[in-house]
């Protein structure tokens, strides 16, 4: 997961006039319309508009992971195979590269308003998400909207991250990592109504569908602040420059080898807890393998907290540093997935959390650490490129998983996700030793 629109003032762009006149000051705001009030009017500002994307994000995403969730419903309901269940969520992934390149093309944030553009695509989203809930559509009409829902995602998620972006340039990489973990807790909040006895899956689905709608209502509030990137468009040959330039492949490589994990890990925790239970572990950690209330304390909790400590920690340590460290404990974490039935107690919570975090906390800084080794002009195509080859190959690993859960089982299988952390790890240091 990252940012599509990092163009700014860290990447060489000057800052855009707030308002669209006058000349700016050090932080953003007009010198002739304030004196000192204006840093602080700006500050103020910025802080609203990180908390309303936080939000609107949250709400919308609840969308992403809303079927998946629900599968043992719809696995009876449907009579599904692992293979269709793995591309309920697998269509997602497709229709957000596909619908992140689209908008790239078209230029849809640039043209349209971010208040215009982000409640349309949660209307979108939570229409074809509710669709399914109200009408008997069967499987294949299904993951067709699911597709569509990864569409109208890919006009919420972007142009979010790109507003509050234009926020924030001192402590950008904070903001960014704020952002991420809205992306974390909303993807887990499917999660959450799947543990109330309360919902059935029609509920979870309709759910989902009012929380993106709420989302839209929100996001009428948006506004660009005074770090706006100026128009741009895609370069041909900045993608081809992603694989070319030794520096972007070893930072893309990396980034595809946290994106190999991280989906995957996200859709199958539910089975793997499940099958953990089923092994005979449960005393003192009964509620941790509960599928749904064990997924939205891993996912949610601790993938929230991961992104938050991660940011920091990357402001002070340095990212390729931070990453590396994300990447060794989620691998590590993904090789003990045959040892949770017999470990005890303490030390299976500490697994699950960790790579709760883990798993998630370096997402934010491949974008920022692409965005270092990119000229400005090429920011956005290499961000773009990147996003959409990563999420590709999530469905990939989604779609691999079940196939060899069939052949060796579920506690076995998840150690192919260590595949990832490894090549990413390898990709770090090689990159390291090119500073």
């Amino acid at each position: 997961m990252s940012a599509t629109d990092s163009d700014g003032p860290e990447n060489g762009h000057e800052p855009a006039s707030p308002g669209g006149g006058g000349e700016t000051g050090p932080q953003g705001c007009d010198r002739r319309s304030g004196g000192s009030s204006g840093p602080i009017r700006v500050g103020r500002a910025a802080g609203r508009q990180l908390r309303l994307a936080v939000v609107v994000q949250v709400l919308a995403v609840s969308c992403w992971f809303s079927v998946s969730v629900v599968v043992p419903s719809l696995r009876v309901r449907w009579d599904l195979s692992d293979t269709q269940v793995s591309w309920l969520t697998g269509a997602v992934q497709i229709g957000f590269a596909a619908g992140a390149i689209g908008s790239a093309l078209l230029r849809l944030a640039d043209r349209v308003a971010p208040r215009i553009l982000i409640p349309a695509a949660c209307a979108v989203t939570a229409l074809v998400t509710a669709a399914p809930a109200l009408f008997d559509l069967g499987y294949l009409p299904t993951v067709v909207l699911r597709a569509a829902a990864g569409i109208g995602l890919a006009a919420v998620y972007p142009p979010g991250m790109r507003v509050v972006t234009s926020w924030y340039r001192a402590r950008r990489g904070s903001a960014v990592s704020a952002v991420v973990a809205a992306l974390t807790l909303g993807t887990a909040l499917p999660h959450l109504g799947e543990a109330l006895p309360v919902f059935e899956w029609r509920a979870v689905l309709l759910c989902a569908s009012a929380a993106a709608l709420l989302a839209g209502a929100l996001a009428t509030a948006t506004r660009p602040g005074p770090y706006v990137s100026p128009p741009g468009k895609l370069l041909p040959s900045a993608a081809l420059w992603l694989f070319r330039d030794r520096r972007q492949r070893l930072a893309t490589l990396a980034y595809l080898g946290h994106m190999w994990e991280v989906y995957s890990m996200w859709v199958w925790l539910p089975t793997l807890l499940t099958v953990t239970a089923a092994g005979g572990r449960e005393g003192g950690v009964g509620a941790l393998l509960d599928p749904s209330w064990g997924s939205f304390t891993v996912i949610g909790v601790a993938g929230v907290a991961g992104c938050l400590l991660a940011g920091r920690a990357a402001d002070r340590f340095g990212t390729v540093r931070v990453a590396s460290v994300c990447l060794a404990a989620s691998g590590l974490c993904c090789l003990t997935t045959p040892l949770l039935p017999v470990l005890p107690a303490p030390a299976v919570a500490v697994i699950l959390l960790v790579w709760g975090a883990a798993v998630i906390g370096d997402s934010p800084l491949y974008s920022a650490l692409l965005g270092d080794l990119c000229s400005p002009r090429a920011v956005g195509t290499a961000l773009t490129m990147q996003m959409a080859v990563g999420y590709a190959l999530s469905v990939m690993s989604i779609w691999t998983l079940p196939l060899m859960a069939n052949e060796v089982g579920w506690r076995y299988a998840c150690t192919a996700l260590a595949v990832g952390p490894a090549i990413g790890l390898l990709s770090l240091r090689l990159l390291h030793k090119t500073f």
